[in-house]
């Protein structure tokens, strides 16, 4: 694949977010000193192992897919009488010379 087109600049965006996000919990402190500059990522996922632990699925889920990566989805592809699914396949051979038939 060749990826975006040229001028595409939506990977930016989302970077830009993500840099965002990052500076602010490293300079985060809570107004009663509980949490310290650099500590807030690490709060927050002290909370998400407390709420998992209780049983709230939502933490469950974001623990497996972080630490096992989000199941694949499936995809089914189907036609119909209509609208059959048609499928074709190409070979082309390099310097334009073929394999000897067997």
């Amino acid at each position: 694949m060749a990826g975006a087109p040229v001028g595409n600049s939506n990977a930016a965006k989302g970077k830009r977010w993500q840099d965002a996000l990052v500076k602010a919990l490293a300079r985060f402190t809570s107004e009663d000193g509980k949490i310290q500059a650099g500590q807030a990522l690490d709060k927050i996922a002290e909370n998400v192992v407390l709420k998992a632990l209780i049983g709230d699925k939502d933490a469950i889920t974001e623990i497996g897919n972080r630490l096992d990566g989000k199941p694949a989805q499936a995809v089914t592809v189907l036609g119909d009488e209509d609208s059959p699914l048609r499928h074709a396949h190409t070979v082309e051979w390099l310097n334009g010379s073929r394999p000897a038939p067997r």
